[in-house]
């Protein structure tokens, strides 16, 4: 896995300041440079912009979706698409959404990618608990936080307190143990 852009890093930590426009900034200047790759990061980083907005920037999932259409076509890998089916799917735009996380299973599957199939199934119309129950298990199994939350979220919207009261426990008792075996990466979300 390559890495990314020093700026693209910077990037993200202003935009979870709430600083968009500097994010932005840093995001354009990417956009400019000759290095395809850094190019990649900088669509990203727009992207990610556009799509939570901030201080002196506006959502606009247009433009987000957009960015990361770009940042696809110049490399597509599991995480481009996985941006496009988030924003799509905040967009309630369930069958390109569910066409963008296929397309990114078939590079990686990833606890993130399982959250997102978990989210699909838990806001399309109808709702799939069951299925939803089942992503949310596997991306808890794999360590992510969400995955746990999600769950006893779905549980208790498909009436079973109980089961959703165990899963919050097992968060409880297993939080620190991931925490400490994963790191922040238990925190990642869809």
């Amino acid at each position: 896995m390559r890495k990314v852009h020093q700026n693209f890093r910077i990037g993200v930590r202003l935009l979870e300041k709430g600083q968009a426009a500097q994010a932005l900034a840093l995001a354009e200047e990417l956009i400019r440079s000759e290095d395809e790759m850094d190019r990649v990061d900088g669509y990203s980083c727009r992207g990610m912009v556009f799509e939570d907005g901030g201080q002196d920037v506006s959502v606009d999932l247009d433009r987000s979706i957009d960015s990361y259409r770009r940042a696809s076509l110049i490399a597509p890998n599991a995480v481009t698409f996985l941006y496009l089916a988030r924003v799509t799917l905040k967009r309630k735009e369930f069958p390109q959404s569910l066409r963008f996380l296929e397309i990114s299973a078939g590079y990686e599957e990833t606890p993130e990618l399982l959250l997102g199939f978990a989210q699909w199934f838990e806001e399309s119309d109808p709702p799939d608990y069951g299925m939803a129950k089942s992503y949310y298990a596997k991306a808890a199994l794999s360590g992510r936080f969400a995955g746990f939350f999600g769950y006893s979220r779905v549980a208790r919207a498909a009436g079973q307190p109980l089961r959703a009261l165990a899963v919050d426990i097992a968060r409880i008792l297993s939080g620190p143990l991931i925490a400490l075996a994963i790191g922040t990466r238990a925190r990642f979300q869809f």
